[in-house]
């Protein structure tokens, strides 16, 4: 049974994961290793590099210092936010629908509409 559930939730648990990882995980004052192509191959500049600490200090209230990082940190996290609250009314309305009749409308009990 949870590991049904898990399944069929585990895009929203992957992204509330994330979302927990960014805001307790980094640490924009270290020198951390990064997971990034770029500086792998040596290169300093990076079009994408920032996002994490952007959307970091975002989830911290520290919007200047968000755009600073990366202009992109604010609109990646607003989408990943309405990404979480889409899956969880759709998995609501799931749930809402796999009760019997009786429950899933008790207003409509006595006005014919069944």
């Amino acid at each position: 049974m949870i590991f049904r559930w898990i399944y069929r939730n585990n895009e929203l648990l992957i992204w509330i994961a994330a979302l927990l990882w960014i805001y307790f995980g980094i640490n924009p004052a270290e020198k951390q290793t990064s997971f990034c192509t770029f500086h792998w191959l040596g290169f300093t500049v990076c079009p994408g590099c920032g996002i994490g600490r952007s959307m970091h200090a975002a989830l911290h209230g520290q919007w200047g210092i968000s755009w600073e990082y990366h202009w992109f940190g604010l609109p990646a996290l607003l989408i990943i936010f309405f990404r979480v609250i889409s899956l969880i009314t759709t998995n609501k309305k799931h749930l809402h629908e796999q009760l019997p009749d009786g429950y899933a409308r008790p207003a409509a009990r006595g006005t014919g509409w069944h």
